[in-house]
């Protein structure tokens, strides 16, 4: 058994792996790196693969192209996690599997893209499913809790043993959105035996829990009522993927204000959660584009306490529609006291770090007030990795999704619960590749 560490061993996001059996390869997500996307990416355009290639905004998959690829699998709709299908997949000429809605995120990208052929390869496999790729392979996907609908932990069957990928998740007991993780399933494949085990590693430095949406909910409720007490406007930024936040937001505003939702991705999202039923948007206006948002902010701007905006920029990226607004470059102009939430954190690399204080010092030189961190992470913490490692029991575990600082963070832990540096704890690269025997 190979595993190919192809991206997101050298930083957070670009994620991509790959596990080789008996000369058939199962690749695992094939993720953008953000930090080059945003500075490339305007709202509404579409960045061609020769420049995302170029610029190192995908992975460099180039030790796979000789290779017996047999799948792609999918373990979420995140872009660092599925953003590069539609650039890489075509190559391989393989089922792209995931989740019903990753796949609806994903065939958006691909129409985006111009790959219709590779709408013929995606393949919807429900959570608590087994799919046989192979005589020797099969792919398993286990529901899992993160900030996005139909998260899995992917569960590869082989004639060598099972390897788990588990990128990305929280352990969220109380959701407010679908179950809780299928804890059962997780122990019955640690009964099994998990000969290798890949899981992310984005907050591992944190020495704690990480808390529940439920938590999230009380904090944007409490959130919303304090700032329509203000009797100014409200705007509010999440991630357009969490779809459990919008509905949380959508039910804290109790019918107080007409809510709109402004943004290429919120579009995207939310139309493909709707497409299967996990969200209601009877009661949400949609603008996909802020570039079509003109006569929307016009009436926004003529009676701002009857609305609440919901718009893409938590991570202050230059070209979003929170951004805009606070250079003044769209419709509605910011008035002294207008509140702005960020229900979110910003995501630990340095260009977000930047974004956002840029946008945040603009946003407060327009006389808006700033609330920060209405939210709760969708990433484990150390004492979430260290119940994940008990759980499942595996042999081996190789930490992936982060920079050195953090998979050497998950080494320390690993230490603790046992695992030997080298021998049964595996720090890669990306271009890497272990044999697990």
């Amino acid at each position: 058994m190979k595993i190919y560490s192809i991206g997101g061993y050298n930083e957070v996001g670009k994620n991509m792996t790959a596990v080789e059996v008996g000369g058939e390869v199962v690749i695992c997500d094939m993720g953008f790196f953000m930090e080059k996307i945003i500075p490339l990416q305007e709202e509404s355009n579409i960045v061609p693969d020769d420049i995302l290639i170029k610029e190192g905004a995908v992975p460099d998959d180039s030790v796979l192209h000789n290779k017996n690829v047999v799948a792609i699998v999918a373990s979420h709709a995140h872009l660092d996690h599925i953003g590069a299908i539609p650039v890489l997949a075509e190559r391989y000429k393989c089922p792209i599997i995931a989740t019903p809605y990753t796949i609806e995120i994903i065939k958006h990208l691909v129409k985006d893209r111009k790959k219709r052929r590779l709408l013929g390869y995606l393949t919807p496999l429900n959570t608590g499913s087994t799919l046989k790729i192979t005589q020797n392979i099969k792919v398993e996907l286990v529901h899992i809790t993160h900030s996005i609908p139909q998260s899995t932990l992917i569960a590869l069957h082989t004639k060598e043993g099972i390897v788990t990928y588990l990128n990305d998740y929280k352990l969220d007991n109380t959701p407010t959105m679908g179950k809780k993780p299928d804890y059962e399933r997780m122990k019955q494949l640690a009964k099994i035996g998990i000969k290798a085990h890949i899981e992310e590693c984005v907050r591992i430095e944190e020495h704690e829990r990480t808390s529940s949406e439920y938590i999230a909910q009380i904090m944007v409720h409490d959130a919303l009522n304090r700032a329509y007490e203000s009797g100014k406007a409200v705007i509010i930024t999440t991630f357009a993927s969490h779809i459990a936040r919008i509905r949380n937001i959508v039910k804290a505003n109790q019918n107080r204000r007409k809510i709109i939702c402004i943004g290429r991705s919120m579009a995207t999202y939310l139309k493909a959660a709707a497409t299967l039923n996990l969200i209601d948007l009877s009661d949400i206006a949609i603008c996909p584009s802020k570039n079509q948002s003109g006569s929307v902010l016009e009436k926004v701007a003529k009676n701002p306490t009857g609305y609440l905006l919901i718009v893409t920029g938590n991570q202050g990226e230059p070209n979003s529609v929170l951004s805009s607004i606070a250079k003044n470059d769209l419709e509605y102009k910011l008035q002294k006291g207008d509140e702005i939430i960020f229900s979110s954190f910003t995501i630990p690399s340095p260009i977000n770090k930047a974004n956002k204080h840029t946008l945040e010092l603009l946003l407060k030189k327009r006389g808006a007030r700033v609330i920060n961190n209405v939210h709760v992470s969708g990433h484990a913490k150390r004492e979430d990795h260290r119940d994940m490692i008990r759980l499942l029991k595996p042999k081996n575990i190789i930490p992936s999704h982060g920079n050195m600082e953090k998979l050497a963070s998950f080494s320390s832990l690993a230490a603790e619960e046992g695992y030997v540096l080298g021998k049964t704890f595996h720090i890669m690269a990306n271009g890497g590749m272990v044999e697990i025997k």
